[in-house]
């Protein structure tokens, strides 16, 4: 439920506003994140659920009727970290922010100043204060399971500002800290009843989408992820009553539910793992990450990248307290294979089938690539060294090698508007040698751009270490030569997040390019000259 994403290009998107993330967690944090796009359609819902298979043994279940939250299921985190994304609570352990009353759980975010540990485990050190208070429960450690049908039936808060989440984390990181180890995100929304951003959306109409999603990939900041947004029956919304959202997770299979009404699916077709071992990266085999024990979280967070930069953009302080119902949790087992939980799916037609990404090649640890007088990054087809990627959060971004008369192959590149880019991903690279005279060269015809638009090309050592420039262009409709200095791109900060640049001796992506706005422009010769 709180993560940062995999690539430079979302905090550019997120500095204009076109990309909002949700969960947010940066390496040794065991949180949550969601990195959805608001500009995505959600489903529309129809009232058509499926029957749960009665081949579910339940495990165990929480439904709150005591007078105390039951230690032998939950643990309540403490710290003032915000949860790797700027979110503006500090969970307490405190009984005011989380306690059983009426056969419910009351998760409640306060607006209140609090002071605490500013890491996400807790421990002793640097401390932050923040303006709201609220509680995260888990399990870890105490409920952790692999595979089965998770049901948690609650009533969502409503508000700018507010963010709900029923999620999962990997009791042990396996494949490495976060997102190689996974995340599954049962439910989250944002804003709920704040005037919808949804597209299309008329005024007065109320935010009421819930998603579901997964995070993978490799460890942040390169990690991905997909999923899908939904909107109940008859234009129904979350806060005005309880729900039962739910999945159920199979060996290389995950399926999303809200009342029974199954939605999304993914599988391992859709989803990789890649982690370091003995010193190189390699693939990890089968439904990795999402073949390992689990725990499960909630929590209502208050602001953040993704509710604060969505709808009606902020906190809106004047309207809490805000809570969070939980009135029951039920976990069970499929009998038919406890071992790899098959045999128990429940499915519709019309559940999305979620596409997820593909495990980008591995390239050699080799930087001599980049030796000489010439660097030749595309002339004809891709230098072998590199390889296309592309960060592309709702299917905005389109490449390919095409036929360009009297050029031969040629690289075309068609953006609409909102995040996206497309970037050489590169061996560890260092380009230090290429500051003092080092020119980039391109050959580059524009076919069309909306109004304004601007194009950036980026050298980039992880982000936030990121240089970006703006790109000259030519006359639209006509081939130009294009040259900057690599000294004028390195020696550039990050405009989205300023004081950091590249660093020339451990580039990971040779180039990127990325119009701010639509765009359709095709590259060829593309190189560096001393």
């Amino acid at each position: 439920m709180r993560h940062f994403v995999n690539h430079t290009a979302v905090f550019s998107s997120l500095a204009t506003l076109t990309l909002l993330s949700g969960c947010a967690s940066t390496g040794d944090s065991t949180d949550g994140d969601t990195d959805l796009v608001q500009t995505q359609a959600p489903v529309a819902l129809e009232y058509a659920p499926v029957t749960p298979s009665d081949n579910w043994q339940l495990v165990w279940e929480d439904e709150f009727d005591g007078d105390e939250i039951n230690k032998r299921n939950w643990s309540l985190e403490e710290n003032c970290w915000g949860g790797g994304n700027n979110e503006q609570q500090c969970y307490t352990k405190r009984d005011k922010n989380a306690f059983v009353k009426d056969g419910m759980l009351h998760i409640v975010a306060l607006k209140e100043s609090y002071t605490g540990p500013d890491n996400p485990e807790g421990k002793a050190g640097p401390e932050k204060r923040l303006p709201y208070t609220s509680a995260r429960l888990r399990t870890l450690n105490k409920r952790d399971h692999k595979y089965g049908r998770f049901e948690i039936r609650a009533k969502l808060p409503e508000g700018q500002g507010t963010w709900p989440a029923i999620w999962m984390l990997p009791t042990e990181n396996k494949y490495g800290t976060w997102a190689a180890s996974g995340e599954i995100d049962i439910m989250e929304a944002v804003n709920l009843k704040s005037q919808s951003d949804a597209p299309g959306a008329t005024a007065g109409q109320g935010e009421n989408r819930i998603y579901g999603s997964l995070h993978y990939g490799k460890k942040w900041p390169d990690n991905v992820y997909s999923g899908q947004g939904a909107t109940l029956p008859g234009g129904v919304n979350p806060a005005d009553g309880f729900h039962t959202y739910a999945i159920e997770w199979e060996e290389g299979e995950i399926r999303w539910y809200v009342d029974n009404i199954h939605y999304a699916t993914q599988t391992q077709d859709g989803w990789y793992s890649q982690y370091e071992q003995e010193g190189g990266l390699v693939n990890a085999k089968g439904a990795a990450p999402f073949d390992e024990k689990f725990h499960l979280l909630l929590n209502l967070a208050v602001g953040g990248s993704w509710s604060a930069n969505a709808n009606q953009k902020g906190i809106d302080p004047d309207t809490f307290p805000k809570t969070m119902l939980v009135d029951s949790v039920k976990v069970y087992r499929c009998k038919v294979d406890r071992w790899k939980g098959k045999g128990c799916a429940s499915t519709s037609e019309e559940a999305k089938l979620v596409e997820g990404h593909a495990a980008p090649a591995i390239l050699a640890a080799d930087d001599s690539y980049a030796d000489g007088p010439v660097l030749d990054i595309f002339t004809d087809s891709l230098n072998a060294a590199l390889a296309y990627a592309s960060y592309d959060p709702v299917n905005l971004v389109e490449h390919q090698e095409v036929e360009e008369a009297g050029r031969g192959s040629v690289l075309e590149i068609t953006k609409q508007n909102g995040a996206g880019n497309i970037y050489f991903r590169s061996p560890v690279t260092d380009v230090s040698h290429w500051k003092e005279t080092g020119v980039l060269v391109f050959d580059m015809k524009v076919e069309s751009m909306g109004n304004g638009t601007e194009l950036l090309v980026k050298m980039d050592s992880g982000w936030p270490k990121t240089s970006d420039y703006t790109v000259p262009l030519p006359a639209t409709g006509e081939w130009g030569e294009v040259r900057i200095a690599i000294a004028d791109i390195l020696d550039s900060d990050n405009r989205f997040v300023g004081g950091n640049q590249a660093n020339p001796k451990a580039i990971s992506n040779l180039l990127v390019f990325e119009p701010q706005g639509a765009m359709t422009f095709k590259l060829d010769n593309i190189r560096f000259e001393k």
